[in-house]
């Protein structure tokens, strides 16, 4: 009879081992699927950001060089809030009295202790 309880402790004992493992393995993937929906919210928003820049550049008459912006957008990931700032600027990429005039929306975002940064390029209408 003592063997019998001793047998069926270590079962329990075993079992519970196997689940916490499981647990643990399962809650690990919790964070790094937070840092990657992060990572997308922030690229998607600066892929925004840019496209909204080289619009306004579309639109400025005449349309200058823009230098060291800093903005912030409110985002929610996995339902938590966060706010992302932004850097931006924007070059001339052709040269001068090229029509049309291409421009250069650079925007990077820290991540973590790395600098990311995405580049749009896109075109004044010729005039």
């Amino acid at each position: 009879m003592k063997r019998r309880g001793s047998s069926l402790l270590l079962e329990i004992l075993l079992g519970l081992a196997l689940i916490l493992m499981v647990v643990l393995l399962v809650a690990s993937l919790f964070p790094s699927s937070y840092q990657a929906s992060l990572q997308a919210a922030r690229m998607n928003c600066a892929l925004q950001l840019s496209r909204d820049v080289l619009e306004r550049q579309k639109l400025s008459m005449p349309a200058n060089t823009v230098s060291n912006q800093t903005v912030e957008f409110p985002v929610t990931v996995q339902g938590r809030p966060v706010l992302c700032q932004f850097f931006y600027r924007v070059d001339r990429e052709s040269a001068a009295g090229a029509y049309p005039t291409l421009w250069k929306a650079t925007v990077q975002w820290r991540n973590a202790s790395t600098i990311k940064e995405l580049a749009l390029v896109g075109s004044s209408p010729a005039r």
